[in-house]
Order: structure tokens, then sequence, then C-alpha cells
């Protein structure tokens, strides 16, 4: 960062901000970058000074449907400020709360990853180079004062990088990092901008909040140049960081250790345990993929333990300890669903969520049936089956009593025994009668459901895009 000592906010702030944006190459003058705007104080700045500085930008803006109408009032203002300013506006509304729910995520979770896959869609389809955030100085002293108190490596200590680019993703830029809170305020109320209040901003419920409250005062009346101090010793320990991990690059640890298996990562689990600072290491490459070092903790103890198909979730990836080693797989939505079915569909077939369909007839029983050896298609007594049915992702701790068995399995081990890959366990869904599992969909089918001599109907359902084997 810029080491310049800042002058009166409304006089130099422009011209700080696009010094800051050449010095950190975060665009060129040719580039047009799309602007992230909730209507709040930081947001209103960062799109007043693009304006200023002549920079090309959208705006791009949320709706959570989080506080009602003040949501809406939200969405309303930004739309206007990108009027005032000639600029194109997007906008999205969400039920962020349903969404969280479906997923089972913290709603914080499921809105920024609504927010930030929006985002990259709409830079995408009308090529913006950038996406820009409004964090500035405090956020960055906010978040590792978090980091901190939540337990954090190396990483955690460098606060919010400055330009964040992600492999196959357009690239995140923080432009507004080149100053702090009062001189954004400042700086709005000499120019007469106007903004949006947030409520939420006011209550100490939320552990940002409180730090920003009660700490940060405290901070900077024992350090009146808190923010340039800050500046100063984040550079440093970014320096510190890219050294550690040029380091790990230049003796090949990465490449000794991590491997791919059907175009995912896996890191290898033995070489890692033999390596000094093996914990160290882990945390190192898992928070690529937005995991925290306690999760990394967790996981490195189940790797110490040889525990076999543990599944770990960060906001963005999953990781799952398989025979093979430790395997990082994205995490989307789709994982998540679950479909009621208060009757047969009309025409027989089923959609399941868009990975798999699943075609159904029940007939009566023939003297001479004989239920299909195909584990594609799942026979059963259609009297034993009681509405409402379920299907559902599997998930650890399913059991069932598989056909021809006298006790039960639990579904992670058949699927261990019959040795399919993490996709392939992804796709795999289960059917409820009752409670229980009547189907590992494509794989086996509980006892209790099975075409016995006595049943008069059977039902029939098979899979019609086959999870392979």
């Amino acid at each position: 960062m810029s080491k310049n000592t800042r002058p009166e906010p409304a006089d130099s702030l422009p011209a700080l901000f696009l010094g800051f944006i050449n010095d950190q190459h975060l665009c060129g003058p040719t580039e047009c970058i799309l602007l992230t705007v909730s209507g709040g104080l930081d947001s209103v700045v960062m799109a007043h000074l693009c304006q200023e500085t002549g920079i090309r930008f959208g705006i791009a803006h949320v709706n959570f449907g989080l506080r009602g109408a003040e949501s809406d009032a939200d969405e309303a203002f930004v739309r206007d400020l990108a009027a005032s300013y000639k600029a194109p506006f997007y906008t999205e509304r969400f039920d962020t709360a349903a969404v969280a729910s479906q997923q089972g995520v913290s709603v914080q979770m499921a809105a920024r990853q609504l927010r930030y896959d929006f985002f990259e869609r709409i830079a995408r389809k009308h090529n913006y180079t950038a996406i820009a955030t409004a964090h500035h100085r405090d956020d960055a002293l906010e978040t590792v004062l978090l980091n901190l108190v939540r337990g954090t490596g190396l990483a955690g200590l460098t606060g919010i990088p400055i330009r964040r680019d992600d492999e196959g993703r357009i690239p995140i830029i923080r432009p507004m990092l080149c100053t702090d809170r009062a001189s954004i305020d400042t700086y709005a109320k000499q120019r007469g901008l106007v903004w949006r209040e947030d409520s939420s901003n006011e209550s100490d419920k939320y552990a940002r909040n409180k730090i920003r409250h009660q700490v940060i005062p405290v901070l900077r009346e024992l350090n009146p140049n808190l923010s340039q101090t800050l500046t100063d010793t984040l550079e440093r320990l970014r320096g510190a960081n890219d050294v550690v991990n040029s380091f790990l690059l230049k003796t090949g640890t990465w490449d000794s250790l991590v491997s791919e298996q059907g175009g995912h990562p896996v890191l290898n689990r033995d070489a890692l345990l033999r390596l000094p600072s093996p914990l160290f290491l882990l945390n190192e490459w898992l928070k690529q993929f937005d995991f925290n070092y306690e999760q990394a903790r967790q996981i490195f103890g189940v790797m110490q333990s040889g525990t076999i198909g543990q599944t770990f979730l960060s906001l963005t990836h999953r990781a799952w300890n398989d025979r093979d080693g430790l395997i990082i797989t994205p995490f989307t939505p789709e994982m998540h669903y679950r479909i009621s079915l208060n009757k047969w569909p009309a025409h027989g077939l089923i959609d399941v969520a868009g990975q798999f369909r699943l075609s159904v007839r029940t007939f009566d029983k023939p003297t001479d049936y004989k239920p299909s050896p195909d584990p594609a298609t799942g026979c059963f007594n259609a009297d034993q089956l009681q509405f409402p049915l379920t299907i559902r992702p599997w998930q650890l701790g399913d059991r069932f009593r598989p056909l021809g068995m006298n006790g039960t399995k639990l579904v992670s081990d058949l699927l261990n025994d019959r040795k399919l890959s993490l996709p392939n366990r992804d796709r795999i869904a289960v059917l409820l009668s009752g409670g229980q599992i009547a189907w590992v969909v494509g794989q086996r089918i509980g006892h209790e459901f099975r075409v016995s001599n006595v049943a008069d109907r059977i039902c029939e359902i098979q899979v019609l895009e086959c999870i392979s084997q």
C-alpha cells in the first residue's frame, strides 16, 4: 500500500484512490469494472470516486429480502444512484432465509455465496474485467481482530486482500483499502453525498460490530495513527506470507503432496504426516478452498485417526477424507435437495434436482414375476411404500437393512464396499418411506420393502441416468 501522508480527504481522496488503483494494478484506463453497491456509506463513496476519477463502471446490487421494506428501499436507492451516474444497473432479489434453510447453512453463509455468484455471473455476461467491493482499512483491521479471536495462522493476519484472483473467476478488487472509515465519512459529508444506513450495523449482537464499536475506539486511543500503522503491518505480514508460499512452491512441497483424481485435487495423507509441521502445511493448503484453521485442525485429527468418509464443508468447497487421501470438491447448492411425493406423478417421471431422473410404474404382480437384478431398477412391494415418500441426498449416519441381510448397515459403508468415486457418491440419493430408507437409489433396496410372495402389487423405479459403478 502507498505510504503517502493523507491530507484533507475532500481534496485528496480522489487522487489517493486513483493512485492506489494504478500502483496496485487493479484496473487499466480502458477497462470497465463492476461495483458492488449496497447503498451504504462506503459503497456510495466508492461509486462517487469512480465517477470523479473517470473510471468506467456498472453497478450491481443484491436484495437479500432480510429486512422487508428497508431492503426494498435500499434497492430503489441504488437504482436511482446508478441512473444519476448513467451507469448500467443490475439487481437480483433472493429469499436468502429460505436458501439458507434449504442448504442447511447460516443466513450469512448463504448471503455471501448468493452475492458473489450473482456478481460473477453479471461480470462475465457483460464483460467487466473486475468486481470491486468497498472494503476499507477499518474492515481489514476488524477482520484481523476477528481472526485473532477465532484463531488464525499467518494468512489470517494479512487482512483483506487488495486483489483476489481465483482461477477461472473474475478478479475481485478492493480499491477502498487506500483509506479508512473516518476519511470516507468526512469526504461524503463535505461532498454532500446521500447514503442509506443499515440498521443492523448498530447492533452489537454481531461480533464484527462489537469490535467496531467497543474495541477499535480503545485501540485508537492507544495509537491515534492506527490506520497507517495497520497498513504498514499488513504489508509486512503479506510479504512474510508470500515468502512462505514461495518457499513451499520452490521446494516442490505441493507437487509431492497433491495429485488429481477425476479432476479434483487429492492431498496424500501418508506423505503429509511424514513431513515436519503437517498441520501448518495442511492449513496453508486448505485456505485456498476457504477452510479456516479450526476446520484444518479437525481434518488433521481425522487424517491422523485414519477415519474414512468424514466430510467437512467450507463456504465454497467440501473436504472428504477418503482411502486415497483428502479429496477437495466444489460445494454447490445442488448437493442439497429434498423432494416430497404425496403420490406418483401422472406420467411416471421424477426429475431429482437436475441430478438424474426416475421412471416409476406400478402394476399387479404377475405369477411369474422376478425382480430385475439390475441395481439401477428398484423393485418394491407397492403396499409397503407409504406416502409421503421423500427423496434426498444420502447423509453421514444414514443406516438401513440391505436386501438379504439380517442386520443394518451404514450407507457410507455400502458405498465404500462398492468403491464408488467421490463424484459418484455426490449423486447418491435415498428414497425414504415412513422415515425408513427403502432404497439407496441405484445401489440396494431395503429388505422390508422387497417383493415377497404375499405382495399383490409391484412398484418398479428405474434410474434413467444411471450412476456409474
